[in-house]
């Protein structure tokens, strides 16, 4: 039986093997991490946001000094999302003073109070220049609670939208003679109706799109993952192209999502945050499943791991399992001391590289068949 090649997520700042797992890099750093340490916990790529660093530090020093790898001295991907979504969250709460029209966004800087426009051209200007490895174009996201006409409207907007961001981006690719451009992701919106879902693919697919995220909120309204949108988008798209789970971070979505396709390039802040609240995780004896079974969490907090000098979980090889106990990471706590953040961050990030390992293993099992399998297992 040939072998089937993994899906890969393929840049101009290197290959990644699929699925994996980015953390969150808004402006341009980890919280409480070093780039020496994402390396150490096998993070291979990181996501930054557009937006926010157009605004500070600014583009121009960036693209001055190289581009955000070089800004931030990390060697490995750097995917760079637009915006989008924070930004049509936002004008939700603004109301009268933001809009939302044909050729973009029109909205004020909740910072400085400063009228912003956020166009699809001009998202992808700030991607060239950050030197992004990985650009994702503007859409335009619905909330749970919006109406189908909303939904069609959005969906328009967005292809209309990823259609002008084609065209700026073949331009940005021209006028700097790019050999090997960045990979151009669109993203798909359509709510809870497949076949807006479809029809939001089909004109991506058709505009040129090569990685397509997943839009809108990830969550029914009673907090369960839309399993069968995210099975559409796997099926409607090319096989060969990524898929982005935009803002998916749960491990257990990891694993629900896994079981659809391998394909997925997941974000989210999940595992950072939780680790600066003192929330760690920890691998159960059990096999991986979409029920959350295989894992704990870990209150470091909890007044009876000040008595525990184990680690946070035994078959953990990060810098903190191998080095320190509960009762160490529970006493920095305590004290409020800034090693408690970065070493419950390191953990936190090696739980999910761990989970990102077991899950390729899964996926290339899969791939090789049956025959294959059983060879090894003998």
């Amino acid at each position: 039986m040939p072998v089937v090649p993994a899906p890969v997520l393929a840049t101009p700042h290197g290959t990644v093997e699929l699925p994996t797992f980015l953390p969150d890099g808004t402006r341009a750093a980890v919280r409480s991490t070093d780039p020496r340490d994402l390396r150490e916990v096998g993070i291979e790529a990181v996501m930054c946001n557009a937006f926010h660093l157009a605004q500070r530090p600014g583009v121009r020093p960036v693209k001055r000094v190289g581009g955000l790898r070089r800004f931030m001295a990390w060697d490995g991907v750097v995917v760079t999302d637009s915006g989008g979504f924070q930004v049509l969250s936002l004008l939700r709460r603004q109301g009268q003073h933001s809009a939302i029209r044909p050729g973009g966004v029109v909205f004020r800087n909740p910072a400085d109070g400063t009228k912003v426009e956020l166009t699809p051209q001009r998202v992808i200007e700030w991607q060239f220049g950050l030197g992004s490895g990985v650009v994702i174009a503007l859409d335009d996201c619905t909330g749970p609670e919006d109406s189908p006409a909303e939904v069609v409207a959005s969906v328009d907007r967005t292809i209309r939208w990823f259609r002008d961001t084609r065209t700026a981006f073949d331009l940005q690719c021209r006028q700097r003679r790019l050999e090997n451009p960045p990979l151009l992701v669109g993203v798909v919106q359509g709510g809870a109706d497949p076949d807006q879902r479809k029809r939001c693919v089909e004109a991506l697919v058709e505009a040129g799109a090569q990685g397509f995220g997943f839009g809108g909120w990830p969550l029914d309204g009673n907090g369960v993952l839309e399993r069968e949108m995210f099975a559409l988008l796997s099926a409607s798209t090319p096989p060969e192209a990524p898929l982005f789970a935009l803002g998916v971070g749960k491990p257990e979505h990891l694993v629900a999502l896994c079981q659809i396709d391998c394909r997925w390039v997941f974000d989210c802040t999940i595992p950072t945050r939780d680790a600066r609240h003192g929330r760690l995780y920890a691998f159960n004896n059990a096999p991986l499943a979409a029920d959350g079974s295989f894992y704990q969490n870990v209150h470091i907090l909890d007044e009876r791991n000040h008595r525990i000098d184990e680690p946070i979980c035994p078959t953990c090889d990060c810098p903190t399992c191998t080095r320190y106990g509960r009762s160490y990471l529970h006493h920095l706590f305590r004290v409020r001391d800034g090693q408690a953040d970065r070493l419950a961050t390191l953990h936190n990030l090696r739980f999910y590289t761990r989970l990102i390992e077991q899950l390729r293993a899964g996926g290339r099992a899969l791939a090789a068949g049956p025959a294959e399998v059983g060879d090894d297992d003998t």
